[in-house]
């Protein structure tokens, strides 16, 4: 059975193999927007840093200080991250928050909770951040794309891990 653990480790380790990929390519990619009116690859991982903040209000029995470094859509950034910075505090949000939902039981996962917008299952809403997680990682690897000429071949072959 594919468990809400194993979703999470799933998105982690897309997460950690596309700080691989930025690694190995010039740095100002990372900064690079790959189409006019889109964000780059250093502000989607922001702003799915905020994403990891709304895991210590879901998660029970979690606590961590959160990123100031996330933004909100919409938000004007001026300043850059770098990759590392970047990953180091994925890192630090991301251990507590595995461990969190590992820990949960399944009475936890199935308790409602209530938001402005409505009540939802536990196990709803974290799946919800991370299917919206996932669509961003499914961008940063277009943007990659588009700013480096990689194919899926060159990606795969990099990540050293077979084709699908």
């Amino acid at each position: 059975m594919f468990s809400l653990s194993d979703y999470y480790e799933v998105i982690e380790t897309n997460r950690n193999s596309y700080f691989k990929l930025f690694k190995a390519v010039d740095r100002e990619i990372f900064y690079t927007n790959a189409s006019e009116n889109t964000w780059s690859a250093e502000l989607i991982f922001r702003h799915l840093l905020t994403n990891l903040n709304w895991f210590k209000n879901i998660i029970p029995n979690i606590d961590y200080k959160d990123t100031k470094l996330g933004i909100d859509l919409g938000k004007i950034i001026e300043d850059r991250i770098s990759l590392e910075e970047l990953e180091k505090e994925f890192h630090r949000i991301s251990t507590v928050v595995k461990e969190g939902i590992e820990r949960m039981t399944s009475e936890e996962q199935e308790e409602e909770l209530v938001f402005d917008f409505g009540k939802k299952k536990r196990k709803q809403v974290i799946a919800d951040l991370l299917f919206h997680e996932n669509n961003h990682l499914g961008q940063i690897i277009w943007i990659f794309k588009r700013t480096t000429g990689w194919t899926d071949q060159n990606i795969d072959d990099k990540l050293e891990r077979p084709m699908y």
